[in-house]
């Protein structure tokens, strides 16, 4: 194999990786948020600041 194929495979595997790290964190924010609107011991502005950043996530993740 060329030089090159070979930096393009190793870039792609590169890549991938922080696609997988990037979609683990997106769902680590997710279940966050989820259990922080759901934390009885919040006051209700803190929760509803919490539905709020969730909602604006779930726009951002539509987009």
């Amino acid at each position: 194999m060329s030089n090159d194929l070979i930096l393009c495979q190793k870039e792609i595997r590169r890549l991938r990786c922080v696609v997988r790290r990037y979609e683990a964190q997106m769902r680590e924010l997710e279940s966050y948020l989820e259990q922080m609107a759901g934390n009885p011991e919040l006051g209700d502005e803190a929760r509803q600041t919490v539905r709020e950043i969730s909602e604006t996530w779930q726009r951002i993740l539509e987009d």
